[in-house]
């Protein structure tokens, strides 16, 4: 019996679904219109039905949003905190930097910028590494200033005329300058090779470097201000040659800026300074 109402079932449905093909095929504007209204008819109970989930999801929204603007808030609040705390610790430090200058009578050396020039010619040797500039001794351009540009150091001037002056770049194998390392301070020399990595000559034994590490002016000389680029650490060899790369493309100048780097001098004793008072012995004598 009960396989023949599952026999019965199964017919129906069958038997009923082709008559729905069939009618549908027949009556097609007529299942138009009953789709129509059975759309028309549900979808206002759809909405209804649709607007707590809705409702709940945009609850659900703006509670991670709190969340999300809490969090970002507790970061704030600590990382604010902890610039504070660097900002003290470096007004600190600056404000012992002033009173050991001070106590030690240290003057900072002054630049002045005398003045901008374009770049004419270049040696294109490879013996020789230097370029001529069309500024000279008429725009108040000396032997032995200074010559960079917004990237860092580019060399300094070795012959000068009125309208022109020739710059020793780093790079040339006469080169010689005074540098140091930006993350220990170690005073070094830094020296050209006439290729485009550079060398470090007199580098303690007992000190390391790492590559990237920074490369600056120490300002010894007086001819470079302290604390210009340089260049950084690009290699350290086998044999412990420490390589530098320049902060400055050398092979793509156009405009450079030539500075004036000058440190406070001990003043010049005159005659009447210099002869000191004899002493009561040297008067009984």
């Amino acid at each position: 019996m009960k396989r023949f109402g599952q026999r019965f079932t199964a017919f129906f449905f069958i038997v009923a679904s082709i008559a729905l093909l069939i009618f549908g095929r027949s009556q097609t504007k007529l299942i138009d219109e009953i789709r129509a209204q059975t759309f028309a008819t549900f979808i206002p109970v759809i909405t209804v039905v649709d607007i707590p989930r809705e409702a709940t999801s945009g609850l659900s929204d703006w509670i991670r949003n709190i969340a999300v603007v809490y969090s970002d808030n507790e970061f704030l609040r600590k990382e604010n905190a902890e610039l504070k705390m660097q900002l003290a610790v470096s007004t600190e430090l600056e404000i012992d930097n002033l009173r050991l200058k001070n106590l030690l009578k240290i003057k900072d050396g002054t630049v002045s910028t005398i003045t901008a020039s374009r770049i004419v010619s270049d040696s294109n040797s490879p013996f020789f590494k230097s370029m001529l500039i069309n500024s000279g001794t008429n725009d108040g351009v000396k032997k032995g200033h200074a010559v960079v540009n917004e990237e860092g150091v580019i060399g300094r001037t070795i012959n000068v005329a009125g309208n022109a002056a020739r710059v020793l770049l780093l790079n040339d194998i006469n080169s010689r300058i005074p540098v140091k390392f930006a993350r220990t301070g170690v005073n070094v020399i830094l020296a050209g090779n006439n290729s485009n990595l550079l060398n470090i000559n007199f580098m303690p034994a007992d000190e390391k470097v790492n590559v990237g590490d920074k490369v600056l002016t120490s300002g010894m000389g007086g001819v470079f201000p302290p604390d210009l680029p340089v260049g950084q650490v690009s290699e350290i060899t086998e044999l412990g040659e420490i390589k530098i790369e320049p902060a400055v493309n050398l092979d793509r100048l156009n405009y450079v800026s030539v500075i004036a780097y000058e440190i406070a001098a001990f003043p010049i004793l005159n005659q009447e300074q210099t002869d000191t008072p004899p002493t009561p012995q040297e008067e009984g004598q």
